[in-house]
């Protein structure tokens, strides 16, 4: 079985300011300080994915302009194939604004910027690296029918396709066998099944509906509280690693990406999950989107760590 990974989606310029709480409506907070990193859910999970030890490939659009220029150095200084990514010289990149209190809690304003141009026929381009994958990666920060199509490519060539539906907005993807895997947090969970996901019995309860839609594996994340697992109609409960959180920003992204690491590896769903949380948890207890997202090598030295 091939052990690549592509993922087709965002990639963003974040800029990231600590503050003491994040702001109610017409409140101005002043704070901590400021910086300025790269981000996208797409390009993220693309990164934690290498970070973990895949093999990746980027279809994504980036804009013409600085920021755009530095993003594609950094993807090819990390090692993942950026043939697939394509340039708009004519528009920025993608660009989110993000606010962390003091418990690491964010909210995220984001404009689409060049990832609007990611198109089916830069997704028919990108084939043959689908065809070569064991997972292909998909969110929700581009356009649908690049989506559609890279769905229907990978279902082709027997890919495991594994959706991340985040951020929440309406959307033509369906929610059917074809996605194998499908993430979201408490909050996603709730928005796709119209009710409140606030305890663990409803989290279990959620990820089982969620379930029913076909996926080979279901997941609902909960932060500190862990995740919930569906595999096989039987939703489990995975506790979380203990860590003093700092910016959770790119946590649940850090997740994903070891989580495909880990499936284009082999691995069973149980070693692939605990790996996985292990980097959403490492990730969270440093600041920073991409900056954050942990290296194999941590990722199994805090896993080492945690089983003494």
């Amino acid at each position: 079985m091939p052990k690549r990974i592509t993922m087709i989606g965002s990639a963003n310029v974040d800029f990231i300011m600590q503050l003491p709480h994040l702001p109610r409506r017409g409140e101005s907070v002043t704070g901590g300080p400021f910086s300025q990193t790269f981000g996208g859910k797409g390009s993220n999970q693309a990164l934690a994915a290498r970070r973990a030890g895949g093999e990746v490939s980027v279809v994504a659009a980036i804009g013409g302009d600085a920021n755009g220029r530095t993003l594609l150095e950094t993807y090819r200084r990390e090692g993942l194939d950026t043939s697939q990514v394509a340039v708009h010289e004519d528009l920025p990149c993608g660009t989110a604004m993000i606010f962390v209190d003091r418990a690491g809690e964010n909210c995220i304003g984001f404009t689409f910027g060049a990832n609007e141009r990611l198109s089916v026929e830069q997704v028919e381009k990108a084939e043959a690296a689908i065809a070569e994958s064991r997972v292909v990666m998909l969110q929700l920060e581009v356009p649908d029918e690049p989506m559609r199509r890279a769905i229907r490519l990978a279902k082709r060539h027997g890919a495991e396709i594994m959706l991340n539906y985040a951020p929440i907005r309406k959307t033509a993807i369906q929610l059917d066998r074809d996605i194998s895997i499908l993430v979201v947090n408490e909050t996603e969970a709730g928005e796709l099944l119209g009710t409140g996901v606030d305890t663990l019995d409803q989290a279990i309860e959620a990820c089982g509906k969620l379930a029913g839609n076909g996926h080979r594996l279901t997941i609902v994340t909960l932060g500190a509280n862990g995740s919930v697992v569906c595999e096989n109609g039987r939703p489990r409960h995975c506790p979380a690693f203990a860590v003093e959180a700092k910016d959770a920003t790119a946590a649940g992204d850090s997740y994903c990406g070891a989580l495909a690491a880990a499936i284009a590896e082999g691995r069973e769903t149980a070693d692939a999950v605990r790996f996985a949380s292990a980097a959403g948890a490492l990730c969270a207890s440093r600041l920073g989107a991409q900056p954050s997202i942990p290296a194999r090598a941590d990722i199994e030295e805090f896993m080492r760590a945690a089983s003494k």
